[in-house]
């Protein structure tokens, strides 16, 4: 069976009667570093999250339960990453035995926790997906009816993804070696008869998180982007054609209550219909500016989120394929993994928590409604008025000093 990659401490899903000595060694210096970097961007994560999920349930306009959804997932990874490597590096470093036993006692269900939230992130950016695209080809998605649809979809994917990994609390459970140095004796396990008996569902479901799901991620935004593509060259026609042009300019002459006094008729028929004819091209060419800056959202964001998920899934792809072609490249003689697969394991942990910490800073791009509540945020906002003016003043006194 595929060992999971992200959140297990020390990478030990092994035979429990084998005798590993490396099992009661430190954790090297590179892991520490990996783990610290992960930690601080988790504590970020946990943050920004923590502000979006705060702004999402209380502060929007419209409603964004898929965006809400994500942000918990992306927080929960957060804080389980923390719970599992940051809280045990503390415990170990400061030899905590309380909180040594308190992580090591919960590692099963954090560990089964993260498997959910991994299965679950992919797929809530698919739903989000497909919700833009109805929304492109005009579909109502305020009314109550498309909310309590999306909700519906979101208990379903919970409940789907529990399911298929609730398995984890029978296949793993906390070994204790008293060989070993009272902070380094406990490390998960498997057991062997469950292992075998879930392997060719683990393989199926690994398959299909590790790549049908980027495939239909990568699919979805395709489409999107080529829909808006093919209604910004629909806009754009429209808006430069002359029936457009006259419409624009007919329904404006209606509109209009002004009088005209002591002017000859002709010249300003003639001023009015210029004036009219260069409003119709402002609107015209104000449309497709605005068309165009929806294309340019939606594709940068279409490579950011496909990028991040791809520098992830790459990382897992190359431990998937490990783990079930070439097990023994990764496996020590003693039961042990060898370095070069934990160093990779780590880089993805910190990869996906990385890609669940910038995700604020991608609504605060292409998201006005989002940018705009985040900078009335208190301190934010602050730091916008008190700090950037002072920057500037520093700036310039420099300058006048040279001079």
């Amino acid at each position: 069976m595929p060992s999971e990659s992200y959140l297990e401490p020390d990478y030990f899903v092994g035979d429990v009667n084998a005798t590993n000595f490396t099992l009661c060694d430190d954790t090297s210096e590179l892991r520490i570093a990996f783990i610290s970097i992960g930690s601080c961007l988790s504590v970020l994560g946990c943050m920004f999250n923590g502000i979006l999920l705060y702004i999402f349930l209380g502060k929007t306009q419209r409603s964004y339960p898929f965006q809400t959804f994500l942000a918990f997932l992306d927080f929960m990874l957060c804080a389980l990453y923390i719970h599992c490597f940051g809280l045990l590096a503390l415990s170990v470093e400061y030899k905590n035995a309380l909180l040594y036993n308190f992580v090591m006692d919960s590692n099963v269900i954090s560990l089964v926790m993260s498997r959910i939230v991994q299965l679950a992130i992919p797929y809530t950016l698919i739903a989000n997906s497909a919700e833009k695209l109805t929304m492109i080809l005009g579909f109502d998605c305020e009314s109550k009816y498309s909310l309590r649809l999306r909700i519906g979809v979101i208990i379903l994917l919970s409940a789907t993804v529990t399911l298929l990994r609730i398995n984890g609390l029978y296949l793993f459970y906390i070994f204790e070696d008293d060989n070993c140095e009272y902070f380094h004796r406990k490390y998960l396990s498997s057991h062997q008869e469950e292992v075998q008996k879930w392997t060719t569902f683990e393989n199926v479901l690994t398959f299909f998180h590790t790549f049908v799901s980027f495939v239909l991620l990568v699919a979805f935004n395709i489409v999107v982007v080529a829909k808006l593509r093919v209604q910004h060259r629909r806009t754009r026609r429209q808006s430069t054609s002359p029936a457009q042009l006259f419409s624009v300019y007919f329904r404006n002459f209606l509109g209009s209550k002004s009088i005209t006094v002591l002017t000859p008729v002709g010249n300003t028929a003639t001023q009015t219909l210029e004036n009219r004819s260069t409003t119709a091209r402002v609107q015209a060419a104000q449309e497709i500016r605005e068309q165009q800056h929806k294309i340019r959202c939606a594709v940068k964001t279409t490579v950011v989120i496909i990028s991040a998920y791809l520098a992830c899934n790459l990382c897992n792809f190359v431990l998937y394929s490990l783990e079930t072609f070439r097990r023994e490249w990764i496996m020590e003689g003693n039961g042990g993994f060898k370095p070069f697969y934990v160093i990779i394991s780590d880089v993805g942990s910190n990869l996906f928590v990385f890609s669940s910490t910038i995700r604020i800073f991608i609504y605060y791009k292409y998201n006005a409604e989002i940018k705009k509540l985040i900078r009335e945020m208190w301190l934010v906002n602050f730091i916008i008025t008190h700090i950037r003016p002072l920057k500037t003043d520093a700036l310039l006194k420099i300058d006048r000093a040279d001079v």
